[in-house]
């Protein structure tokens, strides 16, 4: 029995928030085909997506989660002196290129995990829920140049209507459906059509790596989001169960990039943080929050649950990556995330 093909466009129409963020060119002729092709090799998720191997490494160890947001704050270039706050505060960029920005902790565990020796610190799932996860803002993340151009590589890529996860197919990808309780647009900066290896696209992916200490290799593609006059995202969460299986692992973090201000709303809610915390876009300014728990990173943190507030007036273009727990980028190729 011969496989269907079908077109990169039907590809596209299944990649959204929460399934298939991935380009899947190398696997077009065995999506949807299902129905026509299940003896397909191919088309078995298990020949196509092997088990994680047993030499892959974490980006992060039970643990680590704290000792790392602990690291990012003390780290901070404009949080150093009042010469680095003032530079901060005039926007300056260092030697390096990387904008003077510092970090803000809205959220946090009342226990301070030791940065260098985390066998001393107290890693159980009972201490993580008795104590909050973390949030983090870091002010002037991105040089205005930087938010503009990430702007222009989503209108090259095409806003299209965001969509949610849907069922399960035959190949063990995942469809995607609209939702009337999303009507965001977003674009994939992938690395079929250039954006994924732009050079400002690369150089501020670098830059988050650089902070997380977490490779590169482990981050989907920027989703780019354009939400205009009463657009709007509900409650929901970044975590993937099916995913803590899966080569890549879950979604661990998800770093928020804000690339324009808004005259009014837009915010990003997380409900269950500090009796509901609302982070208002400003150009430059990111955002960073844990989907799981410190004591086991592969672990569901529901308390990050979190909403796209709608727009009242203007327009709230924004981009943010997911990073996970092992490597992404070839279960992205595979359509196997």
């Amino acid at each position: 029995m011969q496989c269907n093909v079908i077109s990169y466009s039907a590809v596209q129409s299944v990649r959204n928030h929460h399934t298939i963020n991935s380009d899947k060119l190398s696997h077009v002729s065995l999506s949807n085909s299902a129905p026509s092709c299940q003896s397909c090799a191919n088309i078995d998720f298990d020949t196509r997506c092997p088990r994680r191997s047993e030499k892959a490494s974490p980006s992060l160890l039970p643990g680590h989660l704290n000792r790392m947001f602990e690291r990012i704050v003390a780290n901070a270039p404009g949080n150093q002196t009042e010469e680095t706050q003032l530079l901060a505060q005039q926007k300056q960029v260092q030697d390096d290129g990387v904008p003077y920005y510092t970090v803000h902790v809205h959220s946090r565990p009342e226990s301070v995990s030791s940065i260098t020796d985390v066998d001393h610190d107290i890693v159980s799932r009972k201490a993580d829920l008795e104590e909050a996860p973390w949030v983090v803002t870091f002010d002037n993340f991105l040089t205005d140049e930087e938010c503009d151009h990430l702007i222009e590589l989503g209108h090259v890529g095409g806003y299209q209507r965001s969509k949610d996860v849907g069922i399960r197919t035959a190949d063990g990808s995942y469809s995607g459906k609209v939702s009337t309780t999303r009507t965001s647009e977003n674009a994939w900066c992938s690395g079929k059509t250039g954006c994924r290896d732009d050079a400002i696209a690369t150089r501020v992916r670098d830059r988050i790596s650089n902070v997380t200490q977490i490779p590169s290799q482990n981050f989907e593609d920027y989703q780019m989001l354009k939400y205009e006059k009463e657009q709007f995202y509900q409650l929901h969460h970044d975590y993937i169960p099916h995913q803590r299986e899966r080569a890549c692992g879950p979604r661990i973090l998800t770093f928020f990039l804000y690339l324009s201000d808004v005259e009014e709303g837009g915010g990003t809610g997380l409900d269950q943080i500090n009796g509901g915390l609302v982070v208002n876009p400003k150009k430059g300014k990111a955002l960073l929050w844990p989907s799981v728990l410190n004591y086991d990173p592969s672990e569901k943190d529901g308390r990050t649950t979190h909403e796209a507030i709608a727009v009242k007036e203007g327009t709230k273009f924004a981009a943010n990556t997911w990073i996970h727990l092992y490597d992404v980028i070839e279960s992205q190729k595979r359509g196997c995330t």
